[in-house]
């Protein structure tokens, strides 16, 4: 709890810094136009426009937050730094209302020195996720197209996707880890990548799948001769058939139960995948088959139950007096929206 509400104290103390920064003549500055920070140390950089990410980049040190606010943002062609990357929201946010993050065209992830971490949360990518080099990355609450190799030899480590709604090729991956994820096409070889363990996700399978742990899982499968095979097992999870001849579930997997169809388990997902689908399952598959845990199977359940909001406060409305009054105070009133 100390070191949480550390955190917000240091995220508020850089907005109110980015506030004074930018009191002259601004209202409303959050909502009108793309706004990127970048955050070194204590010191706070603000850039403006649809190109206000590029920018910010390219004075981006190891180790630096750039924060982007909701609106589309001109790609940058390649990430080589270690930096933390937030966006607002990968999703329009209905109950709170703020709009989404977008980064548009593909993008490059390419950092060679082991000791640069990736982290990315909140944003969601309408391009190519294109991976060269990377360890330990971890992207929370985002969208993502597709996240692919970059050629045959790349290679990713250690990558943790958190709250994540993607289609993903893993070849090259090595010990990945899906926790509550929404997965339309995950391809996967034990040949090419190793070592894949999902908790609580919903996972659209294309091809047969070797040395994948499922957790608390929904699980369904596209192509290929099993979903699961080889080494690969599954526990306390759901398979959905939907209209595959290919049996979901080998015989290591443990207390798994399967279905024809998705309308025999969710309330409204009939295979039209969607960043705004929920997958909420109908109430009694919520209630009768639970996983290990005691809780619901797929993305709504487990210990991090899917939610879009970011972990991070973040600026929903920002109001600045145009000047001063008499005795030189200055009128801001901020709302602020943090995870619940």
């Amino acid at each position: 709890m100390k070191t949480n509400l550390l955190k917000l104290k240091r995220v508020l103390s850089a907005t109110l810094l980015v506030l004074l920064l930018n009191v002259a003549g601004m209202t409303n500055a959050f909502a009108q136009t793309q706004v990127a920070t970048l955050q070194h140390g204590d010191d706070i950089s603000v850039f403006y426009g649809q190109n206000s990410f590029v920018e910010a980049y390219d004075v981006a040190e190891n180790g630096d937050i750039i924060t982007l606010s909701s609106g589309t943002f001109t790609k940058q062609d390649n990430i080589t730094k270690g930096i933390t990357l937030r966006g607002a929201s990968s999703v329009y946010d209905s109950v709170s209302g703020i709009n989404s993050t977008i980064i548009s065209g593909d993008i490059e992830l390419d950092i060679s020195n082991e000791t640069q971490i990736l982290n990315i949360e909140g944003i969601c990518f309408t391009g190519f996720v294109l991976f060269n080099n990377l360890h330990n990355p971890t992207f929370t609450k985002c969208c993502f197209r597709s996240v692919n190799p970059r050629r045959s030899s790349s290679k990713m480590y250690d990558a943790t996707f958190v709250n994540c709604y993607l289609a993903i090729d893993l070849q090259g991956a090595y010990n990945s880890t899906l926790v509550n994820c929404a997965v339309n096409g995950c391809w996967f070889n034990g040949s090419y990548g190793k070592n894949v363990i999902a908790y609580n996700s919903f996972l659209i399978l294309r091809g047969d799948t070797e040395l994948m742990t499922a957790y608390n899982c929904i699980i369904s499968c596209r192509e290929g001769d099993f979903c699961l095979k080889g080494s690969s097992v599954a526990y306390n999870s759901i398979g959905v058939k939907d209209n595959s001849n290919s049996p979901i579930f080998n015989s290591s997997s443990v207390n798994c139960v399967v279905f024809n169809t998705y309308s025999e388990v969710f309330k409204t997902f009939n295979g039209a995948f969607s960043y705004y689908e929920q997958f909420i399952l109908k109430e009694e598959i919520a209630s009768s088959f639970l996983g290990n845990d005691g809780t619901e199977v797929g993305i709504n359940g487990g210990l991090i139950p899917y939610n879009p909001r970011p972990t991070y406060m973040y600026i929903k409305h920002c109001n600045v007096a145009n000047k001063s009054t008499i005795d030189g105070k200055l009128s801001v009133d901020i709302e602020v929206i943090t995870e619940e």
